[in-house]
């Protein structure tokens, strides 16, 4: 799986790439913006669970994002503003690039 993203550079002085890790900065940030969500690491003794995985293959990026849910809203609407929230942002940063996006509930609080 790919680290970067490439993007077409018209003026040929150059490459430029964009990191997975900056599409995890830029989803992680769009999504604690929403209120009744919660974006958590859980840690254990074995492993770290990460709450946005970025994967990035032949130019696609593909953002899951695993966030915890208040009781009291509604789920569909909350995981479609997620959605929403997340795409718009990486619309705004990464312009062309294309993504795909995916929101699972991993709890209710």
């Amino acid at each position: 799986m790919a680290q970067y993203v490439f993007i077409n550079n018209y003026t040929k002085n150059g490459d430029l790439a964009i990191s997975h890790h900056v599409f995890y900065q830029i989803a992680e940030e769009a999504t604690n913006k929403i209120q009744g969500v919660e974006v958590k690491s859980k840690k254990s003794a074995f492993q770290l669970f990460k709450p946005i995985s970025i994967g990035i293959k032949k130019g696609l990026v593909t953002v899951q994002v695993s966030v915890h849910v208040d009781k009291t809203v509604n789920i569909n609407q909350v995981c479609l503003k997620i959605q929403e929230e997340v795409a718009n942002a990486l619309s705004a940063y990464t312009e062309m690039v294309p993504f795909k996006i995916d929101v699972k509930v991993a709890n209710l609080i």
